[in-house]
């Protein structure tokens, strides 16, 4: 008895490679669609920082600005020490101490004040400086701590970030370090007043404070 090879068996192995090759090509454009800096972006690009809306820009940070229908003003840059930027037309334009919000609005005006009629212009944050404050003592997990997306942060929050007090801690005695016009400042700071009375002023924690939570005597 002669074996032949069937046409239909070959049928279906063309059929099958067909497939193989139509799945790979709807996987590579689906991969491709997911990732635009792999398609087209440029890929020396650096990601996107995710912040807060109420983030307050500061010096070393970078930023991108739009100028819509005007993509010679679009620009990248990083503040420098003063918190400016360098844009194309009006020169040198203070943002820090701003939100994304408000130096769109600042750059817009600029703009509009002998350039441009009606600019519409957007700031998003490309990459954000991570400032930090360090806790030190009688806490449970000493170590340095990043300021949250405003820059803002009590110091019982500050506290509670390293995990609270240990059961040897004395919270009417704290002390924070900070370096203000070139000299450091040490504050002594009463936790306990902090914590109960609403008539207190809120002790605010700066980027690189230094808070020592001391031992008790008792």
């Amino acid at each position: 008895m002669t074996f032949t090879s069937s046409p239909s068996w070959s049928s279906y192995s063309v059929l099958r490679r067909l497939l193989k090759v139509c799945f790979f090509v709807w996987v590579v454009s689906s991969v491709e669609a997911q990732n635009p800096s792999e398609s087209g972006a440029d890929p020396g690009q650096p990601p996107l920082t995710v912040v807060g809306g109420d983030y307050v820009l500061r010096a070393n940070d970078v930023i991108s600005v739009t100028v819509f229908g005007e993509p010679e003003l679009n620009r990248q840059d990083r503040l420098v020490s003063d918190g400016t930027i360098m844009m194309p037309l009006i020169g040198r334009i203070k943002v820090a101490g701003q939100t994304s919000v408000q130096a769109a609005e600042s750059i817009r005006r600029a703009l509009a004040a002998d350039y441009l009629v009606n600019p519409q212009v957007s700031v998003s944050i490309t990459e954000a400086v991570q400032e930090t404050f360090t806790v030190l003592g009688q806490v449970a997990s000493p170590g340095a701590y990043p300021l949250p997306a405003g820059g803002r942060i009590s110091l019982l929050q500050a506290i509670g970030s390293a995990g609270g007090f240990t059961r040897l801690a004395s919270p009417g005695r704290i002390t924070v370090k900070r370096q203000e016009n070139g000299k450091e400042m040490v504050y002594k700071v009463d936790g306990k007043s902090q914590a109960k009375s609403e008539q207190v002023v809120r002790f605010e924690v700066r980027a690189g404070d230094v808070i020592t939570v001391p031992e008790s005597f008792f």
